[in-house]
């Protein structure tokens, strides 16, 4: 499987502590079938606002030299958790190399929890127009987009992914967030699955968990599709393999979903 993004570099930003933190979690990510790890940091959020590229790729270097010393195989990439900013646009023309998942045309776009801006679509098409390819990172936990999920839906129609966190189907954000999960899973709105592990305890990089649940509720090639094809090719920057008609959300529809429901029959 790959994690496409994980907070695993250490002393970055609010993941990994220190090196032994991060060792472990690649160590948890090993055992738990993870063959490649995308390192997200934060950038420009709160205090991290100017991100400092230089240091985060010698942590990278460093992190991948110790997993090499201790006989950890997981392969290490490059990415970021970017944060909206009013001024956006500008940071991704400088600097794409650095934001974009292994350098390509993917890119993670973080919204704050309980806010979505005045002006996103028209940001989204700006970006799409410089060749980004926007990822959603868990808005299945961004309050606005759970209350209102036609405006999630226009982005995705508009060409933006959605990458949802393992743990919200495992009830880890509380039950809003799992059921928000299922109803983007039922209306085949995500396109990712990934850990957003920030620890081995607190949120652990792990996906075996949340994939048996998605297996069950939507199917094997969907669930595969979210581990591992389409993450495959945001590494590869090419044309996701899997990309399902996303239907439009209906009105005022409360989503109450068992873990075993079947979604797909």
């Amino acid at each position: 499987m790959i994690d496409l993004h994980c907070h695993i570099l250490p002393g970055v930003d609010d993941g990994a502590k220190n090196m032994d933190q991060a060792i472990a979690m690649g160590r948890c990510a090993w055992d738990d079938g993870i063959e490649t790890i995308v390192a997200t940091p934060h950038v420009y959020r709160e205090n991290i606002s100017q991100a400092d590229f230089a240091a985060i790729r010698q942590k990278r270097k460093e992190l991948g030299r110790a997993f090499r010393e201790k006989g950890i195989p997981v392969q290490l990439m490059a990415g970021a958790e970017v944060h909206i900013m009013h001024n956006l646009l500008e940071e991704v023309k400088k600097n794409r190399p650095e934001l974009a998942v292994n350098g390509g045309s993917y890119m993670f776009v973080e919204f704050p929890q309980d806010h979505v801006f005045f002006g996103v679509k028209e940001l989204f098409f700006d970006l799409m127009s410089e060749g980004i390819k926007p990822i959603i990172a868990h808005p299945e936990r961004n309050t606005v987009f759970m209350r209102k999920p036609s405006l999630l839906y226009d982005l995705v129609r508009m060409g933006a992914f959605v990458q949802s966190n393992g743990g919200s189907f495992l009830g880890r954000y509380g039950r809003g967030v799992e059921e928000s999960a299922f109803a983007l899973l039922e209306r085949r709105s995500i396109h990712f699955i990934a850990s957003d592990g920030h620890g081995v305890r607190s949120i652990p990089p792990t996906l075996t968990g949340a994939l048996r649940i998605v297996r069950e509720a939507a199917g094997e090639e969907y669930a595969r599709a979210l581990v591992q094809d389409n993450p495959e090719a945001v590494l590869n920057d090419g044309s996701l393999p899997y990309v399902p008609d996303t239907m439009e959300p209906r009105a005022r529809q409360k989503y109450l979903r068992t873990r075993k429901r079947k979604f797909f029959e």
